[in-house]
C-alpha cells in the first residue's frame, strides 16, 4: 500500500477479515463492541484511526485477544 492511510486501511481489513470470517454484519459487530455502525464502517475503509479504547472494545466483539487482532494486523502490511 502506497497512499498516506496504508496504516489504517491494513486495520480495517484485519477487522473487516476477522468479522466476514465469524459471519458477522456490521450491525451485528456494532452492537458487539459497542461502537456506532458507521464509525465501525469508516475503520473498516481505513479513513478512521482506532483508538487503543476502540481496539479493545473491537477485540471483545470479535472474541478474540488485542495480540491476535494486532497480529492480523500486522500481517497485511
Amino acid at each position: 500500500m502506497t497512499d498516506g492511510n496504508y496504516i489504517e486501511k491494513a486495520f480495517g481489513q484485519a477487522v473487516r477479515d476477522l468479522r466476514l470470517q465469524r459471519k458477522l454484519s456490521q450491525e451485528k459487530l456494532s452492537e458487539l463492541s459497542n461502537l456506532d455502525r458507521s464509525y465501525l464502517s469508516e475503520i473498516e475503509r481505513g479513513e478512521k484511526t482506532a483508538s487503543i479504547r476502540t481496539l479493545f472494545k473491537l477485540s471483545k466483539g470479535l472474541k478474540i485477544s488485542i495480540a491476535e487482532l494486532s497480529e492480523r494486523f500486522e500481517n497485511n502490511l
